[in-house]
């Protein structure tokens, strides 16, 4: 039994080593999907095309390097997947899918439930002929980011067709018999570049329609270059158009350039220029917050360029800077006064609003009065709205200094609030000024005591303001009152008292008439002052002078001398007689002494 096992196991192993080695060989991987009519494989994923395209299968990336997609003419598509998953396709160099057969197939073609995403910085043209053969489909989403530039002919039909069609950032020219794009929504954002057309009657430019359950519908644009051309309305969306910021330009060759079933908002800067040969606008509102939109009608029939029961509103935080119309006949129509009443009255309404914010202004210190705040020369009262900018501002009050001045206003908060510090006039010194002259005109040496005016003009303090006067005033007061408080030196009456004590030194008997000199020495008037010390000197010269005017009386004559005798009455003369008997009999009487004196000294 063992033997017959034996034989049975080397049997196998004999046959085995007798298979070739293809046989034993392991199965390439086959993917689901197909590149110009060709599947890729484990084996060929690295090497598509002649080494133009390859194939991440882990990442599900399929790389394109100036590859030309177009040996296949007769395959229905140009790339093809039915992988569970979002294929990504990077761009590097020019790359290009051409189905030019009338039976040729799709540019890139997914099934239902696979969504494609194209980046990098190459470009791809895509350009198909044949009836009813998209540029792009598939039954999910087609994102196109980076920087990648997607140029698409579908003369059959569409151009870009999914459930979501996101341009984010990148450059995409879509051309296709029913539309540019297709979808249940579009989003164009991030500076993308975009240009959709359609090129039979009846179609739009960008045909965004609700999916069988009613969502959807919507078109969003922000920061972005968009034009649209096609017969109907260039932009048509079932749901609600956002376009916030960046250019639009639409044209309808024989319908609104624009037109949506929902609401329309359109904000944030953005440029809007509309060309059609009907109103543009939609069934639900239309609100415009900051924007500028022109809209012109090229009917030969006088039709409003705006959808009559879609007139724009304009939203709160925002007005009015600039509003023109122009009537059938031509006539230019200032509309800025009356809001967007009549704006679906003209064939070419072009309007501009700007946002507003209210800027109110605090003015510093609290407690002025009779504050005025002009802006733009004109009176403000409470808080103004303002649009972003620079402005000149006017404030004045009382006992202030006018304030002028230039705000800027921006969207930033903190610059809605502008706070403006007046400055008080200056406190009036004139009096200070005089009081302090007054001082200055005084010779301090003339008084007994300086120190308090001194005093009084150090402590005035400068720069004080107008709502301090009362301590300038008082500053001044101060000052007059030292002066006015000074007391004067006295005079000097050295030379009075002098001269007087000269005079009292004299005999007046000796002179013939003394009468001046006490008439001098009587007129001295004590108590004069410093400032008045010419007086008192005057008073001292007077007196030197009655005495230096004096004239002696004669000297006395000898007895018997005179020839004249001493007359009766001459009572001067008789006095002098008696002087001498009297000096004659002392002499007499002394002499007797003398002699007695001498004889009793013998």
């Amino acid at each position: 039994m063992k033997k017959k096992l034996f034989a049975i196991l080397f049997s196998i192993v004999m046959v085995a080593g007798l298979l070739p080695a293809t046989a034993l060989a392991a199965e390439p991987t086959v993917y689901d999907i197909w590149v110009d009519g060709v599947q890729v494989t484990s084996e060929n994923k690295d090497n598509l095309c002649s080494g133009t395209v390859s194939y991440d299968p882990t990442t599900h990336t399929l790389s394109l390097n100036n590859a030309t997609l177009d040996n296949d003419t007769m395959s229905d598509y140009g790339i093809k997947t039915t992988i569970p998953s979002t294929l990504k396709i990077r761009l590097t160099g020019t790359n290009s899918i051409t189905r030019t057969d009338p039976y040729g197939g799709v540019g890139i073609y997914l099934n239902y439930s696979n969504s494609v995403e194209i980046t990098g910085d190459g470009t791809l043209v895509i350009n198909v002929i044949g009836e009813n053969y998209d540029g792009i489909s598939t039954g999910a989403d087609v994102k196109i980011s980076d920087k990648a530039k997607v140029t698409i002919s579908a003369e059959g039909g569409l151009g870009i067709a999914g459930r979501s069609v996101e341009i984010d950032g990148a450059k995409v020219d879509s051309t296709g018999l029913y539309a540019g794009i297709d979808a249940h929504r579009l989003k164009i954002v991030n500076g993308a570049d975009v240009t959709l057309k359609a090129t039979q009657d009846g179609r739009n430019g960008a045909f965004i329609r609700k999916d069988n359950e009613g969502n959807g519908g919507d078109i969003e644009l922000a920061a972005s270059k968009v034009k649209a051309t096609s017969y109907y309305p260039g932009l048509y969306a079932a749901g609600d158009l956002t376009v916030n910021g960046g250019e639009v330009n639409c044209t309808s060759t024989a319908d609104g350039a624009i037109w949506a079933k929902g609401n329309i908002l359109i904000k944030g800067g953005a440029k809007v220029t509309t060309d059609g040969k009907f109103p543009m606008g939609g069934n639900g509102t239309f609100t415009v917050e900051e924007a500028e939109i022109d809209a012109k009608n090229t009917n030969e029939n006088n039709i409003p360029a705006i959808f009559d029961e879609c007139v724009p509103v304009i939203a709160d935080g925002y007005h009015l800077n600039y509003a023109k119309a122009v009537d059938s006949e031509g006539t230019e129509i200032d509309l800025l006064s009356s809001g967007t009443q009549y704006f679906a009255l003209y064939k070419n309404v072009h309007f501009i609003t700007k946002a507003v914010y209210p800027v109110s202004f605090v003015v510093t210190p609290d407690g002025l009065t009779n504050v005025v705040v002009k802006v733009n020369g004109q009176e403000v009262t409470g808080s103004v709205s303002l649009e972003a900018g620079t402005y000149p501002v006017e404030v004045t009050a009382d006992n202030c200094k006018a304030y002028t001045g230039n705000i800027t206003i921006t969207a930033d908060a903190a610059t809605h609030t502008q706070t403006v510090a007046m400055t008080y006039l200056p406190a009036d010194y004139t009096k200070v000024d005089e009081a302090i002259a007054k001082a200055n005109a005084l010779n301090k040496d003339n008084y007994k005591d300086f120190t308090a005016v001194e005093a009084a003009v150090k402590a005035v303090v400068r720069d004080k303001n107008i709502t301090e006067q009362s301590e300038v005033d008082a500053m001044a007061k101060a000052i007059e009152d030292a002066i006015a408080a000074l007391q004067y030196k006295g005079a000097d009456y050295t030379k009075v008292d002098a001269a007087i004590a000269k005079a009292n030194a004299l005999n007046k008997n000796d002179y013939k008439d003394f009468s001046g000199v006490e008439a001098a020495v009587k007129a001295v008037v004590r108590g004069k002052n410093i400032t008045e010390q010419s007086e008192v000197d005057k008073m001292a010269k007077d007196i030197e002078d009655a005495i230096a005017a004096l004239e002696k009386k004669p000297a006395s004559t000898k007895a018997g001398a005179s020839d004249k005798g001493p007359r009766t009455g001459d009572t001067s003369n008789l006095a002098l007689w008696f002087a001498l008997l009297f000096v004659s009999g002392g002499a007499v009487i002394g002499t007797t002494a003398v002699s007695r004196k001498k004889k009793h000294n013998r």
